[in-house]
């Protein structure tokens, strides 16, 4: 054989080896475009397997369900009964949706509610739903009523307080406020925040039992001085309703109180703890509505745009809530007080616990007197002192809307 037909031959098997491997090469590819055609077509075609893991978080309001995701499922149905028909209560989008609110919830009636899956590739076709669960609003774990206790002025036990000033109610003892900050810690209580009782006036947060608020009226600088660090030393909550006019430039350093003037917290002193302890708030007391003019409460008197103005000139402090100067309101400054995004507003009138059902431009405080002695004090925040206790409160609620 010539060298010319064996190189041809050679070229020959060369090609036909290349051949049978492009079509090795394009039966694999095709076999890995059938399998995943056949996965696709399994997928779009397959029941959501059956929801597990399906539980119920009652709050007073609303009811936050979550369960465990679900093969095959792209979204998920939720379906409620209270004892009566079986109604599509909501649905979600996306596999990874495995958590849901209804937020209609009646605290007062017990709901079941169950989950499915659902397949939109499948024309929405839904799996097996998941095992019944209940949501019953226990009452007897959470608070139901809460102690906003009201001071003013705390003081060193050094200084001298007539006993006239301590009956205002203005005026308490360094010793006495603490006191009662160990009785609040040795019997379990919490103390909560603005933005804690906020939700939990809303219903959508849940608060222990025995939960109190600490707030102080008209920010004293013996609030920062005296009532701050007794408050660290606890791991307390506290607010201070501060008069705005008082509150801009830098915070004096602390004298006995028979030598001196009114002293506020100013705003160093606000950016400060922000920084370093923000459980310690501050809230307005109003920008300049603390003082009569021609006689008369500015709540009572003021106009809406005078309002709305004092607001303004308190945005500089970045508050949220407010203080009623001497618990007075009207309807005008209620309004105003939203209109110019106040989340909330506290009055002292009437004298009671504060409720769920309470206006949220008018929530209850307990004045607490440097006079009241430990046994008054055990009986408010424990709830047991009958005449702090507001059993309209509901209907109160029920008039106003």
């Amino acid at each position: 054989m010539s060298d010319s037909r064996i190189e041809a031959k050679g070229t020959g098997q060369r090609k036909k080896a290349r051949r049978q491997r492009g079509l090795v090469a394009v039966l694999a590819i095709a076999a890995v475009a059938l399998t995943a055609m056949i996965l696709l077509i399994h997928n779009s075609r397959a029941v959501p397997a059956k929801v597990t893991g399906l539980t119920a978080d009652t709050c007073y309001s609303q009811v936050t369900l979550k369960w465990d995701k679900a093969a095959h499922a792209d979204g998920y149905v939720i379906y409620r009964t209270d004892g009566g028909e079986i109604v599509k209560a909501g649905e979600t989008e996306g596999a990874d949706s495995t958590g849901w609110t209804y937020e209609d919830y009646d605290h007062n009636t017990e709901v079941t509610f169950t989950v499915a899956g659902r397949n939109s590739k499948a024309h929405n076709k839904e799996g097996k739903q998941s095992d019944p669960v209940t949501a019953a609003y226990d009452s007897s774990k959470y608070a139901q009523k809460i102690p906003i206790l009201g001071y003013h002025k705390i003081v060193t036990d050094e200084e001298e307080v007539s006993d006239a000033g301590m009956k205002t109610g203005l005026i308490i003892k360094e010793s006495d406020f603490e006191a009662q900050l160990k009785y609040l810690q040795d019997n379990g209580f919490t103390t909560v925040t603005m933005d804690e009782f906020y939700d939990w006036h809303a219903g959508k947060k849940e608060l222990p039992p025995k939960s109190v608020m600490i707030t102080f009226d008209d920010g004293y600088y013996g609030v920062y001085y005296v009532a701050y660090p007794l408050l660290k030393k606890y791991d307390m909550a506290g607010v201070a309703f501060c008069i705005g006019k008082n509150t801009s430039g830098e915070t004096a350093e602390y004298t006995p109180l028979q030598d001196e003037k009114d002293q506020y917290i100013k705003q160093d002193v606000i950016e400060k703890t922000r920084e370093e302890y923000p459980r310690f708030e501050f809230a307005s007391h109003t920008f300049d509505m603390h003082n009569r003019v021609k006689g008369e409460k500015p709540a009572l008197s003021f106009t809406y745009e005078q309002i709305m103005d004092d607001c303004k000139k308190n945005e500089q402090f970045g508050f949220d809530y407010l203080a009623y100067p001497w618990g007075t309101y009207s309807e005008t400054m209620q309004k105003a007080l939203r209109d110019s995004g106040y989340k909330m507003a506290f009055a002292y009138n009437p004298y009671f616990y504060a409720y769920r059902s309470d206006d949220t431009y008018a929530v209850n405080r307990i004045k607490i007197p440097g006079t009241i002695s430990m046994d008054d004090f055990i009986n408010i925040v424990e709830g047991n002192d009958p005449q702090y206790n507001n059993p309209n409160a509901p209907e109160v609620a029920e008039e106003r809307e």
